[in-house]
């Protein structure tokens, strides 16, 4: 411990933490080689900097034991769906409500540029029948096609590493150690990490559901502990439509505390 460090309990955190990053386009890994190592070219985002400089004399160490991964982007639900049911279902639109059609073959006397999700954008409330609207674009009544796929989102990987003892770390030369990875699944906003992440050895505060322990198991937190000159690095898994990374974005978050 530095000699300017205030903590008296080097097991506890004695200071809270909370860092955070957005992360897009800073892929990591490879699909077709079915690895999640950093790669040559690329450079995951910094989450978590424990000092990699040296150069904070009140600092120790610490402890995450909380991560979270929340999606950038939000879509409205649909408001009515249009099926062989429903087509005969008296409604009133107003501006931004969502109809999402499942069949063509649920229209009435109204046309429909084809399945998929259209939006309202009149200026006044219209009412009739789901399947007598017309809902192709550019006539009076005022939807917006937004497609098949509009509100979806993919599944997305994110993989975390620890560095020590570098500003900064080179892919070829192992400096990324990889710590976990979480998947969102598909059209998931937000998922907590905690679940993957490693348990931690010395004891924390903690309080939680014991079932399924033997008789000595002991209750344990998960997180990571961090030496000072160490970093958290987080990147999305270059894969299937994230290749590029995830565009939309998503925002990580750490919390623990300093020692």
């Amino acid at each position: 411990m530095s000699s300017t460090n205030t903590n008296k309990q080097p097991v506890f955190a004695d200071r809270p933490l909370f860092d955070r990053v957005r992360v897009t386009t800073q892929i990591v890994g490879s699909s077709t080689s079915n690895t999640l190592f950093v790669q040559g070219g690329q450079a995951p985002s910094i989450l978590v900097d424990m000092d990699a400089a040296l150069s904070d004399d009140n600092n120790s160490g610490g402890v995450i034991d909380s991560i979270t991964i929340v999606r950038n982007d939000a879509y409205r639900a649909a408001d009515y769906t249009l099926d062989t049911t429903t087509s005969g279902t008296a409604v009133s639109l107003v501006s931004g409500q969502i109809v999402t059609i499942t069949t063509t073959g649920a229209m009435n006397t109204g046309t429909a540029s084809g399945i998929g999700y259209y939006t309202y954008t009149g200026a006044t409330t219209i009412t009739g029948k789901l399947g007598a609207f017309n809902y192709s674009g550019g006539i009076v009544s005022g939807f917006l096609y937004q497609g098949i796929s509009y509100g979806y989102q993919p599944t997305v990987t994110f993989a975390f590493y620890q560095t020590r003892g570098t500003t900064t770390p080179i892919p070829a030369s192992g400096d990324y150690n990889l710590l976990f990875s979480k998947t969102v699944p598909a059209s998931t906003a937000e998922v907590d990490c905690s679940d993957v992440m490693p348990a931690l050895a010395a004891p924390m505060p903690a309080a939680g559901n014991t079932s399924g322990l033997g008789t000595t198991a002991p209750l344990r937190n998960k997180g990571v502990y961090l030496e000072r000159g160490d970093r958290i690095y987080v990147g999305v898994f270059a894969e299937g439509p994230n290749i590029s990374g995830y565009i939309p974005g998503a925002h990580v978050y750490a919390q623990g505390g300093f020692f």
